[in-house]
C-alpha cells in the first residue's frame, strides 16, 4: 500500500504515461477510412454474376464476398450484398451494369469500409479495353472536382477482380471506383442532404455554383441540372444538395456521373436536345449569371490547380498514350479559353443564364 496520498498520484501519473503509448500504437493500427486513401486497392468481388446478367432488370439484392488486403498486409474477407444500379448503362450500354455494395456495419467494423451503408462501384462495363479509359477518365473527372472544392464526391480506385462465386469460371480484372455516400460528403462539411424536387437557382451557394459550372466546363458535360430534376424525385439530374437543412439558404450542388462528358468521350454519348450541340466535345457554358461576380476568383483557382489536374493524367498507368494526349490537350484548350479576355467573355461569362 503507497505510504502517502503523494506517492499514490505518483504511481498513476507513471501508470498513465506507460499506457498512454500503447493506446495510440493500438489507434494508429486502425487503416484509414476508405475514402481518406486515394492508393489504387486490389479486390476480389465474388457474386452470381451470370444469374445478375440474366436477370437484370430485377432490382434484387444478391450475397457476394469482397476480399482484399489491408494496409496492415493482413486479409480481410466482407460478407457483402450486391444489386444492380442505373439506367443507361444497365440497360443499354454494358455487358456488366454498375453495382451498388450494400455493407454490414458489424462486419466493416474496423476496416477501411467501417461506416458505410452502401457504396456505388463503378465497374468495367464491358471486356473492351476502350471501356477501361471511358472509366478512367471519369474517375480522373472526380479527382478534379476534389481538387477545386471539397463539396464533391470523393472516390477510391480499384483493380477488382470479379470471380462468379456459382460457376466458379469467367474470371476478370479491370479497373473500377467505388463513390463515397452522400451523407458521408455532407457530414464531413457539417451539412446534411436535402430531401427537395426543386429549387430556385438562386437558392444556390454563387462561389460553389461558379466553380461547380466552370469544372462541367472544364469537362465538357452538359448533362446535369443543379436545381431541379425529373418527375418528383429528389432534384436534382446528375447532382445532389446538401445545406443546413431544407429550408436554409444557400444550398449546394454536389455533382457526380460525368460519362456523357467530352473528357470521357464514350463513343454512346450524345448530347442533350435542345442545346444545339452536335458533339459531346463541344463545351456549352451554362453557369448562371447571378454568380458571375465569382468568376474571376474561380478562375484563379482553377490556373492555380491546373499542375495537379494535368498531374492526374500525366501519372496515371491505367490510361494509353493516346487516351493521355487527347485528353491532356482537351484540358489545355479549356485553359486557353479562360485566360484570353475575349473568348472567356464570348464562351462563359456573356453565355452565362438566368
Amino acid at each position: 500500500m503507497p505510504s502517502s496520498p503523494r506517492l499514490a498520484i505518483c504511481i498513476v501519473l507513471v501508470s498513465v504515461f506507460l499506457v498512454a503509448p500503447f493506446s495510440a500504437l493500438g489507434e494508429d493500427k486502425k487503416p484509414p477510412k476508405l475514402f481518406e486513401d486515394n492508393s489504387e486497392m486490389q479486390v476480389t468481388l465474388s457474386g452470381p454474376w451470370r444469374r445478375i446478367k440474366r436477370n437484370i432488370e430485377e432490382d434484387a439484392l444478391y450475397p457476394a464476398k469482397l476480399s482484399y488486403t489491408n494496409s496492415n498486409g493482413e486479409q480481410q474477407t466482407i460478407d457483402v450484398e450486391v444489386a444492380p444500379r442505373g439506367v443507361t448503362r444497365r440497360f443499354r450500354v454494358c455487358d456488366f451494369p454498375p453495382l451498388k455494395v450494400h455493407f454490414d456495419k458489424g462486419q466493416t467494423k474496423g476496416t477501411e469500409f467501417r461506416g458505410n451503408g452502401s457504396l456505388k462501384l463503378v465497374t468495367y462495363c464491358d471486356t473492351s479495353s476502350k471501356y477501361e479509359q471511358y472509366y478512367t477518365k471519369e474517375y480522373l473527372a472526380y479527382r478534379i472536382y476534389n481538387l477545386v472544392t471539397g463539396l464533391s464526391f470523393r472516390v477510391r480506385p480499384m483493380m477488382v477482380q470479379y470471380r462468379d462465386s456459382e460457376s466458379g469460371k469467367g474470371t476478370l480484372t479491370r479497373f473500377s471506383f467505388m463513390i463515397e455516400d452522400l451523407d458521408e460528403v455532407a457530414e464531413r462539411n457539417e451539412l446534411e442532404k436535402l430531401s427537395i424536387a426543386q429549387i430556385s437557382h438562386k437558392h444556390l451557394d454563387a462561389a460553389e455554383i461558379s466553380k461547380f459550372s466552370l469544372f462541367q466546363f472544364l469537362i465538357g458535360n452538359l448533362d446535369w441540372s443543379a436545381f431541379d430534376g425529373p418527375g418528383d424525385e429528389d432534384c436534382c439530374h446528375n447532382s445532389k444538395l446538401i445545406g443546413k437543412d431544407n429550408e436554409s439558404i444557400p444550398k449546394y450542388g454536389i455533382p457526380y456521373d460525368f460519362d456523357s462528358s467530352g473528357l470521357v468521350d464514350a463513343h454512346y454519348a450524345l448530347p442533350p436536345d435542345g442545346l444545339g450541340v452536335r458533339s459531346v466535345r463541344q463545351r456549352v457554358y451554362r453557369g448562371f449569371c447571378f454568380a458571375n461576380d465569382q468568376l474571376p476568383q474561380t478562375v484563379v483557382l482553377f490556373n492555380e490547380k491546373k499542375p495537379e489536374i494535368l498531374a492526374l493524367f500525366e501519372n496515371n498507368p491505367h490510361l494509353n498514350d493516346k487516351t493521355r494526349k487527347k485528353t491532356t490537350r482537351y484540358i489545355e484548350d479549356f485553359y486557353k479559353i479562360i485566360n484570353d479576355p475575349k473568348q472567356f467573355e464570348r464562351q462563359i461569362s456573356g453565355k452565362c443564364r438566368g
